[in-house]
């Protein structure tokens, strides 16, 4: 796979995510404008799917950076995490760091919760935590895609 190809799987999948995000964010202002509690709790439950459709695909941007570029990618129990960790730091010789440091904490907060969503029941979501990390990555979703831009930027001028 080339780098171009790299970068074209990279932006289809920045494409999904800001069609997830705007629909996370149709759903935060539908939630905000609702008293029908039920209607409430199918918005909770959908802003938490949304949000789960953001942060997976952003770990596939990284999945492809670490299997094509670094040509490492993370094993065991805590790949998820281990990934994240791999794509705030330079590699040298091989490729810049994708995301800063400040990037990847936001980002590892989003990782431990989109894992609470994996393995919860809908019903034990705490609706508070689903509507604080929504705001979350919508307050930060541009931090993010400038570290992730500035990588492809880099990539495309041969500056891994």
């Amino acid at each position: 796979m080339t780098n171009l190809s790299i970068q074209d799987r990279i932006n289809q999948e920045l494409n999904k995510i800001l069609q997830a995000l705007q629909q996370l964010e149709i759903f935060l202002r539908e939630l905000s404008n609702q008293s029908d509690v039920m209607y409430q709790n199918a918005l909770i439950n959908s802003i938490a799917l949304n949000f789960h459709g953001v942060y997976t695909g952003i770990e596939r941007i990284f999945e492809a950076i670490a299997k094509k570029i670094a040509q490492r990618f993370p094993t065991g129990d805590k790949w998820h995490r281990d990934l994240l960790e791999q794509m705030s730091v330079d590699i040298p010789k091989v490729r810049k760091a994708v995301i800063t440091e400040e990037t990847r904490l936001i980002l590892d907060e989003l990782r431990r919760f989109r894992h609470l969503v994996r393995s919860a029941y809908s019903c034990q979501l705490d609706e508070e935590k689903v509507l604080i990390i929504a705001h979350q990555i919508v307050n930060s979703y541009q931090t993010i895609i400038n570290d992730i831009q500035l990588f492809c930027n880099n990539l495309s001028k041969g500056k891994t």
